[in-house]
């Protein structure tokens, strides 16, 4: 007697990281201006530029990975798109591992996951900025990385040495590394560590549970602010200038005037910081509701809700203007892997010696370039609308924590409260220093999404807890107050 063999069964997961790469190759890297700005520096490590020529606000994690990539895998287009693929491989991994803690209660969680996870990684904003050579993907990346860490952190064992050498040692490198890639960054490694750490210390109100997570808090701190004092150090030791009113102290002081609108005549140059803000608090004691009126407006054009204008390529302003289709950076940069032509951007003469290794002088269009242009509006909704019920999602959170007597489904909450706090906190800093671009933005984008997505599942969860017959009583007294 034959046996009939069985069929062949392939696992999509078996077959993900192939799909991923053939669609991942059949687009270029894409040079942008700031792009070639960065790639002058990775000359500075390769000998062939002067170390007195780095801009002072510029952080020496970028350059670092980009000439890291060139020796591993080619000074070429191509050998930064293999660096990208692998930090687009990382970013996918913890992200599937996100979408599985928060699918974990559903039947058909495999169908859910699948869906979430293809919406969240394969969406045309995302993946087109892991193919533009600027800080963005790595910044996604260590977004997503640091609040998966914080959520496990919060259940790991601090009585186990290892343990704690462990997550210290990874909140350490993570708050040095988003730093040093570009200052505002600090937000997407403090926040969900900072979080992870007060519902870590409520889970388990002790001395030394309360030293563990605290104490790391302080400790990544001070290394950081030694880890500043010696990168100045080494500035001024190769002899770059950091009077020239680009050191990021005197960057943020005018950014911060410029973007609540008011006037530097008369202030003493550079300004600094501490005189800004000195400024700007004067200003808010004058014209309470001037000051917050353009803050909100400044949100609302960092969530790219609003117009943003832009006069000179720098200074950037929102209007009062709601747009819920287009977007302004995202639209130029994010999609730009999608559009026929050369694969760098307008660049002076002397950015194009730099970028003369990565530029294509023509690009043949990927078959899948297409359905990613057509899904380019709706990822603009998305983004928009998830970074709009942002806030109101934490709300409605805790007020559905009240009714979880059990605290069955606590997990989703913690994970939840983590990717949505995040998402705000990096809005509300960048809009409040004046960082009114939405490129900004991308990295509170995935966390906001899969929030609102944990907060729908809670919800859900914990209405199904409620009794029958406590529902039945508040619906009969709705009736009887109706009736009278």
């Amino acid at each position: 007697m034959i046996r009939k063999k069985a069929p062949l069964k392939i696992s999509w997961k078996k077959l993900l990281p192939f799909a991923l790469c053939v669609l991942f190759f059949s687009f270029s890297i894409t040079i942008t201006y700031d792009s070639a700005h960065y790639l002058g520096y990775v000359s500075i490590f390769e000998g062939e530029t002067p170390a007195s020529e780095w801009d002072a606000v510029r952080g020496p994690i970028f350059p670092i990975i980009i000439h890291l990539f060139g020796i591993l895998f080619g000074k070429s287009n191509t050998g930064i798109l293999v660096g990208s693929f692998i930090l687009y491989l990382i970013f996918c991994y913890f992200t599937f591992k996100l979408c599985q803690q928060l699918t974990a209660t559903y039947k058909n969680k495999t169908k859910i996951q699948t869906i979430l996870f293809i919406i969240l990684t394969l969406n045309p904003l995302i993946f087109g900025y892991f193919h533009v050579l600027l800080t963005e993907y790595i910044a996604i990346t260590l977004t997503i990385v640091n609040i998966f860490i914080s959520y496990k952190w919060i259940s790991s064992n601090y009585l186990n040495k290892k343990q704690v050498l462990v997550y210290t040692s990874f909140f350490i490198i993570s708050t040095l590394l988003c730093y040093h890639l570009k200052q505002p960054y600090l937000t997407i490694s403090f926040t969900p560590l900072i979080v992870a750490s007060i519902i870590a210390f409520i889970s388990k109100r002790n001395l030394r549970n309360a030293i563990y997570r605290f104490g790391t808090i302080i400790l990544s701190t001070v290394i950081l602010i030694l880890s500043i004092i010696s990168w100045d150090m080494i500035l001024d030791k190769i002899g770059a200038d950091q009077n020239n009113g680009r050191d990021s102290s005197s960057m943020l002081g005018e950014q911060l005037l410029k973007a609540y609108q008011i006037k530097v005549d008369g202030i003493e140059q550079p300004i600094s910081t501490m005189k800004a803000l000195s400024v700007l608090t004067g200003e808010f004691t004058k014209d309470p509701f001037r000051i917050t009126g353009l803050y909100f407006l400044n949100y609302c054009g960092t969530i790219s809700i609003c117009t943003i204008t832009s006069p000179n390529g720098i200074d950037y302003t929102p209007i009062q203007s709601f747009n819920i289709l287009d977007t302004y950076e995202n639209q130029i940069i994010g999609y730009s892997p999608y559009r026929l032509g050369p694969n760098t951007f307008p660049l002076s003469e002397k950015l194009e010696i730099y970028a003369k290794n990565y530029s294509l002088s023509s690009i043949h269009k990927s078959i899948f370039s297409l359905p990613m242009q057509i899904l380019q509006y709706p990822t603009n909704i998305l983004f928009k609308i998830s970074l709009i019920f942002c806030p109101l999602s934490i709300v409605v959170l805790f007020i559905f924590k009240r009714k979880d007597k059990k605290s069955k489904y606590i997990n989703i909450f913690r994970l939840s409260i983590i990717l949505l706090i995040t998402s705000l906190a990096h809005i509300i800093i960048s809009a409040g220093v004046g960082l009114i671009i939405d490129r900004y933005a991308i990295e509170a984008f995935v966390p906001a999404v899969l929030g609102i997505f944990g907060t729908v599942t809670y919800v859900y969860l914990i209405k199904q807890q409620i009794p029958a017959s406590h529902k039945k009583g508040k619906l009969q007294h709705k009736k009887q107050r109706g009736s009278s």
